[in-house]
């Protein structure tokens, strides 16, 4: 099968062009010539091109090369993700390093193997679609990362919201240690990804990690990375989240859900910026920006003894509280307004709200916050084709309009109860499905029923 990639040879050579297009016509689907590289300009405007075979000397006598090198330049200001190979008589290795650093990617001497020209010129093309591939992803990446920024900003009506934003900018730019405060669902996760991207760190990668998600035997593996040996399932090196967030910055969710043992690995890696793999006696040293998070009372676990005091000390140098959405009303009318639309345009969907839908939605305290605010408007928009009806039932965790306004006058850990209490019923006890729509594990969930005298089935 022919490769796809489409190439250009421009030698002044006719019958090397000719017998080099011959034989390349065989492997690939489009091949062109061209005898004189003063009309490569016109070429690349009259057909796409994905990689170029270019002679390096063209004028009779001269053989050093600068002709090569000069249209080189010239077809990659016209055409940067053109992969350009130069062909040369002379291996020169001052002249193919000054190549390579005006974006040659590759330098072929005469006579060549026609098998080793082929290799370099599928190299060429695998390299260039890769690079594109990356390049889309960049994109998507920048776009999502615009996007999230516009909504924080664009939310941000309510004076605790603004302040938040306000601080979160003067954090970013720099390398200080933030914990981020909030219930489940304030989108915590949302502020650490609006400081990587308003940091210096924004072009290298976020990694974040579920603390309280990871199985305890699994800690060092999943963080710190594997290697080979180390036992019995561990057949290659596998890198660990800290060497995948080199250069960036690592979230780390849920930290109060951390073991004492695992929070003094942690203490090392913030403290010392090292780690050591598993099954390696070797100190590596990391450049992470550690951001941390929690819905937990991690003075009180410091108090208790479940949370060391030092490791305390080391997250929290700077903190940011997001207040709960019950508590941002201001916010909660840019956020319908935008969950709406989000879903109506991921489900090609028109779902409107009529004014006494809408006052409902502004009733209601939302004690799953942000995440239960949109999963409940999705669910609208998938099960509904035009509008709502009266009463959001399944829409917002099967909460009657009238109840909502009872339920303003409840403390947050009475809302709690009742509010898990009806969502454990909606799924009819089953703990994984309620932990999901709540944001929480099952453990979290577990000690929350505990916590509340909830009955369910172990």
């Amino acid at each position: 099968m022919k490769s796809a990639a489409r190439i250009l040879i421009i030698d002044d050579d006719a019958d090397l062009r000719e017998s080099l297009a011959l034989y390349l016509k065989i492997h690939f689907s489009k091949v062109s010539v061209l005898g004189d590289p003063r009309k490569v300009h016109e070429a690349l405007n009259q057909e796409e091109y994905d990689l170029i075979l270019l002679d390096m000397n063209f004028q009779a006598g001269r053989n050093d090369g600068q002709e090569g090198l000069y249209w080189l330049k010239h077809i990659k200001e016209l055409r940067p993700e053109i992969m350009v190979l130069l062909i040369t008589a002379y291996g020169d290795i001052d002249l193919a390093i000054e190549a390579l650093k005006s974006g040659a990617s590759d330098f072929i001497l005469k006579p060549w193997q026609n098998q080793k020209l082929l290799a370099a010129l599928l190299r060429a093309y695998e390299l260039k679609s890769t690079k594109g591939k990356l390049k889309q992803f960049q994109q998507q990446q920048d776009k999502s990362g615009n996007e999230l920024i516009q909504l924080l900003e664009n939310s941000a009506r309510s004076a605790s919201s603004i302040a938040l934003l306000q601080q979160a900018r003067r954090v970013a730019e720099t390398d200080a240690q933030v914990l981020i405060r909030g219930e489940n669902g304030t989108g915590k996760s949302q502020l650490a990804r609006y400081l990587h991207l308003n940091s210096l760190r924004k072009d290298a990668p976020l990694v974040s990690v579920d603390l309280g998600a990871i199985p305890e035997n699994l800690f060092e593996a999943e963080l710190f990375g594997v290697k080979k040996g180390a036992f019995t399932d561990a057949r290659e090196d596998r890198s660990g989240l800290v060497q995948q967030a080199e250069g960036g910055s690592l979230f780390l969710d849920e930290i109060g859900n951390c073991s004492l043992l695992h929070q003094q690995k942690l203490l090392r890696l913030i403290q010392d910026q090292s780690y050591q793999i598993v099954g390696s006696p070797e100190l590596r040293h990391c450049n992470v920006r550690i951001i941390a998070a929690s819905n937990s009372d991690l003075e009180l676990a410091v108090k208790e003894g479940l949370f060391r005091q030092d490791l305390y000390y080391r997250i929290n140098t700077i903190e940011l509280k997001i207040e709960a959405l019950r508590n941002r009303q201001e916010d909660l009318e840019v956020l319908i307004d935008y969950y709406l639309d989000y879903h109506n345009r991921k489900y090609g969907r028109q779902l409107e709200l009529e004014t006494d839908q809408r006052a409902q939605l502004l009733a209601y305290t939302w004690p799953g916050n942000i995440r239960e605010l949109s999963h409940s408007l999705e669910r609208a928009v998938i099960l509904k084709d035009g509008h709502f009806e009266q009463s959001l039932g399944s829409g917002a965790s099967s909460m009657p309009g009238n109840e909502a306004s009872d339920l303003l006058s409840l403390n947050l850990e009475e809302l709690e109860a009742q509010h898990i209490h009806q969502v454990l019923n909606h799924y009819q006890g089953n703990i994984s499905k309620t932990a999901q729509h709540l944001g929480v594990n099952r453990n979290t969930l577990y000690r929350k029923l505990d916590k509340y005298q909830i009955q369910h089935e172990v």
